[in-house]
């Protein structure tokens, strides 16, 4: 499964406001369609996630993710920063685009840790980060993905 069957426009935001860790994936979380309680209890995972070691890949991305008993799908939302966030980024730069990935934590699926290793592969190319953070509606955005064939 591709990240493009995973996302709708309205999983996309292309304007992110916040500006430090904690507020880009609460941000992030609230564009998923999981009720409050869940995506409080996920918001305290992932930080917590994130306290293990930075997703903040480099090149400008960011995989907040996590595992959970309390999905029963695999949820998937991203964002566009563009003046930048100070993530802890694994070289110390800004990040610009970021996807949340939260799945079930016995997904039979197999979609999840795919999906997260395609998403580091394309961190590792600064030009495809660049195309996305591009995109100026989240149609475009889901264009862009399309045809880098995620």
């Amino acid at each position: 499964m591709k990240l493009t069957d995973l996302l709708a426009p309205h999983l996309i935001k292309l304007d992110l406001q916040s500006s430090t860790k904690p507020e880009v994936i609460r941000e992030l979380l609230e564009l998923t369609e999981l009720p409050p309680e869940q995506k409080s209890l996920l918001f305290d995972m992932i930080l917590q996630r994130e306290e293990l070691g930075s997703t903040g890949l480099g090149n400008g991305l960011a995989i907040p993710h996590g595992r959970s008993v309390i999905v029963d799908k695999l949820h998937v939302a991203c964002g566009v920063s563009q003046k930048g966030i100070h993530y802890q980024a694994l070289d110390r730069k800004k990040v610009y685009l970021l996807f949340l990935l939260v799945a079930p934590h016995r997904e039979v699926s197999n979609q999840y840790l795919p999906l997260l290793g395609s998403l580091a592969r394309l961190g590792s190319d600064p030009d495809k980060v660049a195309t996305l953070r591009k995109a100026k509606t989240p149609q475009e955005f889901l264009q862009f993905l399309h045809a880098l064939e995620l």
